[in-house]
């Protein structure tokens, strides 16, 4: 994996004109993407993800913010998933998928498998939620797995709300308890147009909380593909050095 440092970022956005007209934003059923997430810390000390979703109905992206199309269309849906850390030796594939009832109630179900070092194990997990309109989402989950797996349950909420001059804000909170901790998280993204966000967030659990801030941008590329950019910061923390991400993805 290539390293690559804040100015790619700089140089990336700086094409987003070029990718804002020679775009169009078509509907599209099928998603796959390539992602690299890691920290200024230590670049080459990434992960390495690979995804790909079909959704039952074609969803449209020219109404919303691009990173919200698969969320507000309500649709039911497929996925796949595989991500490598070499750093940590942690390998991970799974399958996911979504059925959303006529009444917009929906169930989601999810298996993992997990390898860490010469231990392998398999989780899986269920989501029982409700679409109370076209712009919120309310469901509770639960996860559990092998000998080695740790069983969690929680709640989530997530709501979009519109603005007039500029596209939304995308509002999320979560209750997860696990190990006889309870983990909260709290954000809110921005988005000033359908391609760039700025928002927070708040993690707490029972040793204490952390404040982050964040960027992203689409950047559309051509009529099926898109680039995206994040860099994310976390506030008073012993975690050092900024979140950078980078991923390519395609739609059809």
């Amino acid at each position: 994996m290539n390293k690559f440092n804040a100015s790619t970022l700089v140089i990336a956005l700086g094409l987003s004109s070029f990718g804002a007209i020679a775009a169009q934003d078509n509907s599209y059923q099928h998603e796959a993407g390539v992602g690299y997430v890691t920290n200024t810390e230590e670049v080459s000390d990434g992960i390495l993800g690979i995804n790909y979703r079909y959704y039952a109905t074609p969803v449209t992206q020219n109404t919303s913010p691009y990173a919200l199309n698969g969320f507000l269309a309500q649709t039911s849906n497929i996925g796949a998933n595989y991500s490598t850390f070499d750093a940590i030796d942690v390998d991970t594939m799974g399958v996911d998928g979504t059925y959303v009832f006529d009444s917009k109630f929906f169930v989601g179900m999810n298996y993992q498998n997990n390898s860490i070092g010469n231990n392998d194990f398999n989780t899986y997990g269920i989501e029982l939620g409700y679409y109370v309109n076209p712009l919120t989402a309310i469901s509770a989950f639960y996860d559990d797995g092998d000998d080695n797996a740790t069983e969690s349950y929680g709640l989530k909420v997530r709501s979009y709300l519109e603005l007039e001059s500029t596209p939304g804000i995308d509002l999320s909170a979560s209750w997860l308890h696990a190990n006889s901790d309870n983990h909260y998280n709290l954000g809110a993204d921005w988005y000033v147009s359908n391609s760039w966000s700025v928002g927070s967030g708040y993690t707490r659990n029972d040793a204490g909380g952390d404040f982050d801030i964040r960027t992203a941008y689409w950047l559309r590329i051509s009529d099926n593909f898109s680039a995206n950019f994040a860099v994310s910061k976390v506030i008073d923390s012993d975690v050092d050095g900024v979140g950078l991400g980078i991923a390519v993805v395609g739609r059809f």
